[in-house]
């Protein structure tokens, strides 16, 4: 089993606690976000944003494994020829980046999409001209699974590549106000693995170890907050209603507002764990967490993250 972690800000720049985290737990792969696909509406054509920033060498007996995320409209409004125009930018974009930053890189290559049935036939297809282009050669292909695309595999497909990752978090409804959390919840994952023991992909893992908050106005889901200091006065709430406009550090909230904290609670993280880990078939992957980020890795100590390593054992 090989340890690894999520790099998902766009400047790679660890810090002091990051560094020790990795040495102290025996990390010797990231897999680190290289860029996003997305959609220029005017142009009408896919654009690459979000690309990152080497600020600093990754680590001595560290590699890289480039990921990709990939947005829905592309594949939505692409047609064949434009699909093959895109696999040949996204390689060569990929390998600019390597060269020019001179990485140290895995024989891996992620993919990360949340595909549907209806953009299933677009997204495999450009897997397969990926997989034509040279920055692909002798690599293994990998590409992130969801969970509802393991559970309903009959319509989402197996996508054509050497591994699936499987995303064990964002597993509930996130914009329903009755939700206690949707980043992690064992009863939500029980009703998604029943067949993961005859998926056609081997799998490696990936589980959660950050945190946000969620609004609401009323009953309606508003967004995401992250990074976000509740300060002294709402410290260890986890749910934030505003009866008046606030602000707080920056976040600007209207009455009738509220918060709902959610977490990836340690020893929920690791019955998850547990529970998947029972059903894999082989022990030979990855286990990754997302992601390597000083401020959540103040939150769990590095006896709780070894624990979650050694689920799969």
């Amino acid at each position: 089993m090989q340890r690894s972690f999520y790099w998902w800000k766009t400047v790679f720049k660890l810090s002091d606690k990051e560094q020790q985290t990795l040495k102290g737990l025996s990390v010797q792969k990231l897999y680190v976000k290289f860029f996003d696909v997305d959609w220029d509406s005017q142009n009408r054509s896919a654009l690459p944003v979000a690309k990152s920033i080497f600020s600093q060498a990754p680590l001595a007996n560290i590699t890289i494994t480039p990921v990709v995320f990939i947005t829905q409209e592309p594949l939505q409004f692409l047609d064949e020829k434009g699909l093959d125009s895109l696999a040949v930018n996204l390689a060569n974009l990929l390998s600019s980046i390597a060269t020019n930053n001179q990485l140290p890189l895995s024989n891996e290559i992620q993919l990360d999409c949340d595909w549907t049935q209806t953009t299933k036939e677009a997204y495999f297809y450009l897997i397969n001209g990926l997989k034509q282009q040279s920055f692909f050669q002798n690599k293994i292909v990998s590409a992130t699974i969801r969970l509802h695309q393991l559970k309903f595999v009959s319509q989402s497909g197996v996508p054509p590549v050497d591994r699936g990752l499987l995303m064990c978090y964002n597993m509930g409804n996130l914009r329903h106000p009755q939700t206690k959390n949707s980043i992690i919840d064992e009863g939500e994952l029980k009703k998604y693995i029943n067949n993961l023991e005859t998926y056609k992909l081997p799998l490696d893992v990936a589980l959660p170890i950050f945190d946000w908050w969620v609004l609401f106005d009323g009953d309606q889901y508003r967004g995401l907050v992250r990074e976000f200091d509740q300060g002294e006065r709402w410290k260890g709430k986890e749910r934030i209603q505003f009866d008046r406009d606030t602000i707080i550090k920056g976040f600007s909230f209207k009455a009738g507002q509220w918060l709902r904290h959610e977490t990836s609670d340690a020893a929920a993280v690791k019955r998850c764990a547990e529970l998947v880990a029972d059903k894999l078939k082989s022990k030979e992957l990855s286990v990754i967490l997302y992601h390597l980020n000083e401020k959540d890795l103040t939150k769990i100590d590095g006896h709780a993250l070894q624990n979650l390593f050694d689920s799969f054992h």
